[in-house]
């Protein structure tokens, strides 16, 4: 209870001054605690670190301020602590998937691109146990998709029980790869009639040599735009039952999630959906295809 309202002022605070240049030591002065605990308590309770918080925020009612009038983007920077219009757009244009010109032209609102704090299990205001989500939009090149099939698995647990979970490892070894390996839920114009919907792969390049082992199949994926949501950190236990429910609440709010709102539309067809590995360390992320609203 008592750290519970502490993380609120000092969340307030930050509301409060965000056009204000903002230091730790101003942080921890209001809140009459050390720089140190200031900074360990927050990352404690949120998982992300304060500053990155107080930069995702300003970016977010930059955006809102884009949507109600035509100022100067110097001035908008300047006015949310950035030294330049460059710097301005690189950070916005990499939380959003969109530069501040063109985000300005498609209009999108700034509901979920909001750090949302919940519990896991119940939303409240502020938790020990909170979550942050974030949403990006991302660009994918035209590439290979090289995958092992399934038989009728729609989800991990399934999938692992008809090929087994080496699969991962086999995949990590996979070189030169474009990322990491994922689990991916295939949408019907790209699942072939022998395949589950879901399965795990890795994408490479598009001169990558061919499939390295037999039982392996590759496709050609098309550039996409992608919605990936990310939680922050979470603590392990035994059970990964605190794993489970960051995944539960990540795609819960996927259901809700309407990217119409900031310009974009699923495109279910486009790519494959799909999930990284859960590491406590990173949070839980999954991504969906999108496209731009017409």
């Amino acid at each position: 209870m008592y750290e519970d309202k502490l993380l609120k002022e000092i969340l307030v605070y930050i509301d409060t001054h965000l056009q204000e240049e903002l230091s730790l030591g101003k942080i921890s002065d209001a809140i009459c605690y050390s720089e140190e605990y200031t900074s360990r308590f927050f990352k404690k309770m949120t998982g992300i670190n304060l500053f990155d918080y107080i930069r995702k925020k300003r970016l977010v009612l930059a955006a809102a301020d884009l949507q109600k009038n035509n100022n100067n983007i110097l001035e908008l920077a300047l006015n949310y602590g950035f030294n330049s219009h460059e710097g301005f757009t690189r950070a916005f244009t990499s939380h959003f998937g969109l530069s501040p010109k063109e985000f300005r032209k498609v209009k999108p609102g700034k509901a979920l691109f909001m750090p949302l704090v919940k519990k896991l299990g119940a939303i409240k205001e502020f938790t020990m146990k909170s979550i942050v989500v974030f949403t990006q939009v991302i660009e994918r090149p035209k590439r290979k998709f090289i995958y092992l099939k399934g038989k009728k698995a729609t989800h991990y647990f399934e999938y692992c029980e008809e090929v087994g979970c080496d699969i991962w490892e086999r995949l990590l070894k996979i070189k030169p790869a474009l990322y990491e390996p994922v689990g991916a839920w295939l949408p019907e114009n790209l699942r072939p009639a022998d395949c589950s919907e879901y399965v795990q792969g890795i994408e490479v390049a598009m001169d990558f040599p061919g499939v390295p082992d037999k039982d392996l199949s590759e496709m050609v994926l098309e550039p996409a735009k992608y919605l990936v949501f990310q939680s922050s950190p979470y603590e392990c236990d035994e059970d990964d039952k605190t794993m489970m429910e960051v995944i539960s609440k990540i795609q819960d709010d996927i259901k809700n999630y309407n990217p119409e709102l900031y310009g974009f539309v699923w495109a279910k067809d486009a790519g494959p959906r799909f999930q990284l590995a859960p590491l406590a360390e990173r949070g839980y992320i999954e991504g969906l295809p999108v496209r731009m609203k017409n």
